[in-house]
């Protein structure tokens, strides 16, 4: 099948049967909200920096470190049921929204799915890294929200079918990329986040209106070590883990180099040219 003709069936597929995880309400709560102008969606497809920069936004958000316990009480999940009352956002989480004046979520949506009205951010990681490190995610999650039995290898042929939850990667970020010109979305790559964390942290503030920004401050804050060190203020508490398993493992870059080379090909082959744009730049890159 030609790239481009699977990456247009890819998109539309997602789009019309978008999978979540069971332990998500329905599709229709997610794409409902009412939003407000100072709401702000942190977006990515699963493990592409969306906890690193949850970090980063409830420190722009919530400074005082000493006003929240978890992250979630700053930038909580949006698709998962525990986070609704209904088709109305918690009672808990109203309330933590209420001491910030402004409401802050991390979800997997979909650009097409999300409500607009808000500011979003997008980070969007190498599919082999992200497809390695969700696969260690799934098999070692348990309870309501299940575990993933499978081997690597078919994880990733399965990713590329689009029949896990959140869909093919390459339909994930096809489908944001048609919002990069849209100034209420920030676009970012993990790699940048690994390469200059404070720049990065800059430019969201700047996106946000966070003024007085101490960036060094909140890179070293959220750094890999230090976030590693502090597990429990960003590990999901909506679901069970296996035991021993670390939320925060590995953080690299490089890791879906496990993958074979045809694997990694198949992950990308459904991006669209502007899909490709702004995972690679311009001259559309290779893996």
């Amino acid at each position: 099948m030609p790239a481009s003709l699977r990456a247009v069936l890819l998109l539309a597929a997602a789009a019309a049967d978008f999978p979540l995880l069971p332990v998500a309400p329905p599709l229709t709560t997610l794409t409902n909200l009412k939003t407000d102008p100072s709401d702000v969606f942190i977006c990515s497809w699963p493990k592409s920096g969306t906890t690193w920069m949850q970090a980063i936004v409830a420190h722009l958000v919530e400074p005082d470190r000493s006003s929240w316990a978890h992250v979630s009480e700053v930038t909580p999940f949006y698709d998962v049921e525990a986070s609704w009352d209904g088709d109305r956002p918690s009672q808990a989480l109203t309330k933590h929204f209420a001491k910030r004046g402004r409401r802050c979520w991390n979800t997997h949506l979909l650009w097409s799915l999300i409500p607009k009205g808000g500011k979003y951010i997008y980070v969007v990681r190498d599919a082999a890294d992200a497809v390695v490190s969700f696969w260690h995610h799934l098999s070692n999650q348990r309870g309501a929200a299940g575990t993933y039995e499978g081997t690597l290898p078919a994880f990733a042929a399965e990713i590329s079918e689009g029949t896990q939850p959140y869909g093919a990667w390459s339909a994930h970020v096809s489908d944001w990329a048609a919002a990069t010109r849209d100034p209420a979305v920030l676009i970012v790559r993990y790699a940048e986040m690994k390469r200059d964390a404070a720049e990065v942290i800059r430019r969201v503030a700047a996106h946000l209106g966070v003024e007085h920004v101490d960036a060094d401050a909140v890179a070293r804050l959220t750094s890999f070590e230090a976030m590693k060190a502090d597990a429990k203020r960003y590990a999901p508490v909506s679901v069970d883990w296996a035991p021993g398993f670390e939320f925060i493992r590995a953080g690299r870059v490089g890791d879906g180099a496990v993958l074979d080379e045809d694997a990694r090909r198949a992950l990308v082959e459904g991006l669209t040219e502007s899909g490709r744009e702004m995972v690679f730049g311009g001259d559309g890159g290779e893996l």
